[in-house]
């Protein structure tokens, strides 16, 4: 078939033009619709994620603290649900704040609360092809302890070769002497010390022993020069370092703290109940002396820490102000514990020292036998402040838990910035055996003498990290 060439289709163009108009006005439709939803959603997500946060910022005021009342409930307590829907009448005023689905989620130990949203999105131009546009967030927030760790010793000296010897990491962890020391808990070692230079562990002893138990194992960020050491199982040489797990605490706020004395304490054969506060100059306990510490915080400001020979310290309830004949009813669970804040400048910082003879009988701190108890806290013994840092012209002085007579102390010693050592017979005469529950953080480690030590590991008796912030 021939066409005519003077005679062509007419009007094609236009419907075509029709058609992809009308389709195209539908594409824009959908388009604005879904951007709407989009900022919708992303308003909503916003609003949620500060609710959470002004949630979580009171899991840990009132009574019971956390989220649920109820150990492994999902019902938050009034106040929490209050703090998130007046965080949402503040930021997102359209959303109706009483439809918020607010709950504790579980894998946080009551110490989460999570903000679920929904809503429907306006539709303002794809309304003609149905369907309603739902959209929903969910935000959660942490604000507590809710994991511990697996050590029994971090330590987190990096290793530093040009700072004067015996400062420079190479060991970080050291047995000295011939101390047998059993440890149920894991090892991190952060000082990348070459075993070539002595190691990040190592011994000076002729016939020390190192023994892990309970699956645990050594990590060395550096290598090992065990010489006369024998250590089982073998480490693990070349890790990565871990990051300090306490670094999260809150500083420590000592501006409503009562000042319990404006210059050194000093007993000389006294027996004394003391109160938890700030002992600027520290305490030094002289001869037989015996101090009473009821629950608290005892922060020495500058002095340290001075327990003499044959003196004794020991942790007690409220109101007891002679010494108990038997210290563990005098200290019961949840009526006692403490913590010894040491503090300082690099001029006044005194040591923590514990002296050949001496009786030690602490536990460690627990918010819940003091008025207005800090959780974070929790289970920490000794903590010497990080500042004024380790530099290679300063070295913080030594928390030295040494001696010959009972100890008996649990919880966590953390001091990031300065060396701990063990040892001296601790918790008997020479050659004795001592079990203690007792984790150390701190920058250096070592261990003295001839005696026995085994550490058992309790996760639930030591310090754990604090969590705060937006969780998934």
């Amino acid at each position: 078939m021939f066409r005519r060439p003077d005679i062509e289709p007419r009007g094609q163009v236009m419907v075509i033009v029709a058609v992809a108009f009308t389709v195209l006005i539908l594409f824009l439709a959908l388009l604005f619709d879904g951007a709407h939803g989009m900022s919708t959603r992303r308003q909503m997500q916003d609003a949620g994620d500060a609710a959470a946060l002004a949630a979580a910022n009171v899991l840990q005021v009132g009574t019971p603290r956390g989220c649920s009342a109820t150990s492994g409930g999902t019902a938050p307590r009034a106040t929490v649900a209050q703090a998130a829907r007046n965080s949402l009448a503040t930021n997102l005023s359209w959303f109706d704040a009483s439809t918020a689905v607010i709950t504790c989620p579980a894998g946080y130990d009551n110490q989460a609360v999570a903000v679920e949203l929904a809503t429907t999105s306006a539709r303002f131009f794809g309304g003609v092809m149905g369907g309603d546009i739902n959209v929903a967030t969910r935000s959660a927030a942490v604000n507590g302890q809710i994991t511990g760790t697996l050590y029994s010793i971090v330590l987190l000296d990096p290793h530093n070769p040009s700072w004067p010897n015996g400062r420079r990491g190479c060991p970080s962890m050291l047995l000295s002497g011939g101390p047998t020391v059993t440890l149920e808990g894991s090892v991190q070692v952060n000082s990348a010390c070459p075993a070539g230079s002595g190691g990040a562990l190592s011994t000076n002893g002729n016939a020390s022993n190192l023994t892990m138990t309970n699956g645990s194992r050594i990590r060395l960020v550096g290598g090992y020069s065990p010489g006369a050491l024998t250590i089982s199982p073998a480490p693990i040489t070349g890790v990565d370092p871990i990051a300090d797990p306490l670094s999260g605490l809150p500083p420590m706020d000592t501006s409503g703290m009562t000042v319990r004395s404006t210059s050194r304490l000093v007993l000389n054969n006294q027996t004394m109940a003391l109160d938890p506060g700030i002992y600027t100059g520290g305490i030094q306990l002289r001869n037989s002396s015996i101090a009473l510490l009821r629950p608290g915080i005892y922060v020495m400001n500058g002095g340290g820490l001075d327990i003499g020979a044959q003196a004794s310290v020991m942790s007690v309830a409220d109101g007891v102000s002679v010494p108990p004949p038997t210290w563990s009813t005098a200290c019961a669970v949840g009526s006692c514990g403490v913590l010894i804040y040491n503090t300082g400048t690099t001029s006044t910082m005194g040591q923590i020292t514990v002296g050949a003879g001496a009786t030690l009988r602490l536990r460690a701190y627990d918010p819940t036998a003091q008025a207005g108890g800090v959780t974070d806290y929790r289970n920490l013994l000794i903590w010497q402040a990080g500042s004024p840092v380790q530099t290679s012209s300063y070295a913080q002085p030594e928390v030295a838990l040494n001696g010959g007579g009972t100890v008996d102390i649990r919880g966590t010693v953390y001091a990031p910035s300065a060396k701990v050592s063990m040892g001296g017979g601790a918790g008997g005469g020479g050659g004795s055996a001592t079990n203690l529950t007792l984790q150390f953080i701190s920058w250096n480690l070592e261990f003295r003498g001839n005696s026995s030590f085994t550490f058992y590991f309790r996760d639930a008796d030591f310090a754990r990290p604090t969590h705060y912030g937006l969780v998934r």
